[in-house]
């Protein structure tokens, strides 16, 4: 089974608001979008918080649908797709992190990333990818309308 992260975020400095946004594929088939508002986040922090968001939600996905599969044998294979260097870099580790803010970041997203098996995988964004586009609006919209469909 293919699981499919798409994730973007949305920041400029921590003087400025973020938000993040994620859509999640399974075999190629749209399961579900997420996204939130960040109050004071850089733009490697939104873009962090889009990959960890994008790969709990992944991992929710996988245990609530284990004891279906179970026996089946079924693999899971998840994809992580950003356009950002820098996220994809800390997820598998080629990256170290040197920025102190980002450090709770790195840790959960290196965690995650292991914990699933992730394969990365960079996008040139703003390139007309319908996933890519639509991660980059939920982002923009959840930072502008300082609200994100996760944010109950």
């Amino acid at each position: 089974m293919n699981i499919t992260i798409y994730s973007d975020g949305s920041g400029n400095t921590f003087d400025s608001d973020g938000g993040y946004g994620y859509r999640i594929l399974v075999d190629g088939i749209h399961w579900i979008d997420g996204s939130g508002y960040l109050k004071k986040a850089t733009n490697n922090v939104a873009e962090l918080m889009a990959a960890i968001k994008g790969l709990e939600k992944a991992k929710e996905y996988i245990k609530s649908h284990e004891e279906v599969h179970k026996g089946l044998g079924f693999n899971y294979n998840v994809t992580l797709i950003s356009d950002s260097q820098l996220v994809l870099g800390y997820a598998s580790g080629k990256y170290m992190c040197k920025a102190i803010h980002l450090t709770q970041y790195y840790i959960k997203v290196r965690a995650l990333y292991n914990e699933l098996n992730v394969t990365p995988k960079w996008e040139r964004g703003h390139q007309g990818e319908p996933n890519n586009e639509a991660v980059d609006k939920l982002a923009g919209e959840a930072r502008a309308n300082k609200k994100g469909l996760d944010d109950v």
